[in-house]
């Protein structure tokens, strides 16, 4: 009797689990003694259910990190070490006889200290409800309601929380319908798992609510705690093509290729050092107004430590879900361990880069600086421009690019960097008044991007050109207030062709050898941003006839705007010829009947 009521062991949960627990091959792919050593990631999570300043444990993760036998393992020290009602919730009924037949119950009996605990009366022992000395686990599907009511318990585990009934108008989701289960208990900790579907599934919300904790690693090489993310994966070092054959990737070289770059210091992290990197990793809390006691842990397949998570076949699986929107969700979800939106599902292809130095740049070179406008910020960027007789043809090299906040920034960059006011162009779709008082009062023009196919232009004697921007116009700056019209001053601008323009300058970016140089040092946003659109085609399903346009994929455009533009300010300003590569452009931008 004494022992039954003996207080839990001084062991944590994970080093009694290495004591007492085996692993067959049902739970593992390496059978044996429970062992925590190639996966000291799981220990903190595992030490939660023993502390009782943990009322929430939320494990976000992705497959193969070993999610499930953290649960178990958790589950089998509470009831063998701190026994309260447990009520383990799964999406369906049948799921969770199917995980309780073949997977809990050959685990328990794996553990000889939980084991004796087990009623040997059949009766009291069964698949979905099971008598422990002093404790009962039931097992519930939460597709019916019914199965989640009049079932207190101290120990809540609930599965695969994104796939269980949610809370509609007229009753609560299943997830609120079991932790309604936990009230009447002093120390109550409910578990909740799952890979996440999207950033309003539940296991995200439930993540964000707690103190979102990740497993940060030493870098091998600057030795700072980094946390692995997938966009620091890359299977190339300098350009694209040393893992492609004749254009497409070659899924040999990028698996053999493949490497993880330190965000800290760039170093090459390979996939071998993982392992004693996991040895020396922290869980760190990220969310400092998290309430006390909500633990969230995240972790994607990066850390995992299998063949099947190495970084190599994880790339070559990226790139095969390419083509397929549903592997590629897949990918996201289940490995990144990440919720889902559109923006991730587009590939940041790689931007050739050049080296160069502005002492290098031509003597006639004329600089130019485009401004995409936003509410309280600006995005801008620089290039020179070569003039259109350059040896190899036009050129143009990018010397700026970034955020910047204030008006006064900008003019500050236009006189650091030489720009004539008449080259320095500013988006005015947005805030046309605003932008036209900083046009007014530095000179500069104004650009206002339109969806028309092209323009057209008096040439005299009845004769008219078409060309991708307007003739000049003129905006007052304040257009519809009472100081309309009280000064003569008015702000110059024209409206530019989306898709002309952007068709143009994906000719000019692509062209080979290089005319559209990018340097080495250019910020993640830029890369991220240059991959903000795509050129798509959509066919008339009566006439067959294809139209090409420019499809926004990302929210974030402004960079690639502001390229788009140094391309409007070159044409009507002289920079750029306006005939330049004009061949190139797809006959479906041609516009045939002209609306000014």
């Amino acid at each position: 009797m004494f022992e039954t009521l003996s207080s839990p062991p001084p062991l944590s949960v994970w080093e009694w689990l290495e004591e007492n627990a085996y692993l067959s091959e049902r739970e593992s792919s390496s059978p044996g003694q429970f062992n925590t050593s190639s996966r000291p990631y799981v220990r903190e999570p595992l030490n939660c259910f023993q502390d009782k300043q943990v009322t929430d444990l939320v494990l976000c993760f992705g497959t193969q990190v070993g999610k499930t036998l953290t649960v178990m393992g958790g589950a089998a020290w509470k009831l063998c070490n701190d026994p309260m009602n447990a009520l383990w919730v799964m999406p369906n009924t049948d799921l969770a006889e199917s995980f309780s037949k073949s997977r809990w119950i050959p685990f328990i009996d794996s553990i000889a200290p939980l084991k004796k605990q087990k009623s040997t009366d059949r009766m009291y022992f069964k698949i979905l409800e099971q008598y422990f000395d002093r404790a009962i686990l039931t097992f519930a599907g939460s597709n019916s309601p019914a199965n989640l009511a009049s079932r207190p318990c101290g120990l809540l585990l609930v599965d695969e929380t994104d796939k269980l009934g949610q809370k509609s108008t007229r009753e609560a989701g299943a997830l609120q319908n079991a932790e309604e289960r936990t009230k009447t208990f002093p120390y109550p900790l409910r578990v909740k798992t799952s890979t996440p579907t999207t950033k309003f599934g539940e296991i995200w919300q439930e993540f964000e609510r707690g103190d979102q904790r990740y497993f940060h690693l030493p870098c091998p090489h600057c030795k700072k705690m980094i946390a692995l993310k997938w966009g620091q994966v890359r299977w190339w070092n300098e350009d694209a093509s040393e893992s492609k054959t004749n254009g497409d990737w070659d899924e040999e070289k990028v698996r053999r290729n493949t490497y993880y770059r330190c965000q800290e210091c760039d170093g090459k992290i390979l996939d071998h050092q993982k392992l004693d990197m996991l040895q020396q990793g922290e869980w760190i809390p990220t969310n400092p107004n998290a309430l006390l006691g909500r633990r969230s842990y995240h972790l994607n397949s990066l850390y995992a430590p299998l063949k099947e998570c190495q970084w190599g076949i994880l790339a070559v699986k990226w790139i095969q879900s390419k083509t397929s929107m549903t592997r590629r969700q897949a990918f996201i979800n289940s490995t990144l361990a990440e919720p889902y939106d559109d923006e991730q599902s587009i590939d940041n292809e790689p931007i050739s880069t050049t080296g160069y130095v502005t002492a290098q740049l031509p003597s006639d070179k004329i600089n130019i600086m485009t401004v995409d406008v936003q509410e309280n910020h600006f995005w801008v960027v620089i290039r020179s421009w070569s003039n259109p007789k350059f040896e190899g043809g036009q050129q143009s090299w990018l010397l700026y690019e970034g955020r910047v906040e204030t008006p006064e920034e900008l003019e500050k960059l236009q006189i650091d960097f030489g720009v004539e006011a008449r080259r320095v162009g500013l988006d005015m779709a947005h805030r046309p008044n605003m932008v036209s008082a900083l046009l007014v009062k530095n000179g500069w023009r104004g650009l206002w991007g339109s969806d028309k196919g092209g323009f057209t232009h008096s040439q005299g004697r009845g004769q008219r050109v078409l060309k991708e921007y307007s003739p000049v116009q003129y905006r007052d700056p304040h257009l519809g207030t009472v100081l309309q019209s009280e000064q003569n001053n008015k702000a110059m601008f024209i409206f530019w062709s989306n898709d002309r323009i952007k068709d143009r300058l994906e000719v000019m970016r692509y062209a080979d050898p290089a005319r559209w140089h990018v340097p080495n040092t250019i910020s993640k946003d830029y890369i991220h941003q240059l991959n903000s659109e795509r050129r798509e085609v959509k066919v008339n399903r009566i006439t067959g006839r294809m139209t090409y346009y420019w499809k926004r994929v990302r929210r974030d455009n402004h960079l690639f705007d502001c390229e788009s533009m140094q391309l409007v300010m070159g044409q009507s300003g002289g920079v750029i010829q306006d005939d330049a590569d004009l061949a190139n452009v797809p006959a479906a931008f041609k516009v045939e009947e002209l609306v000014e």
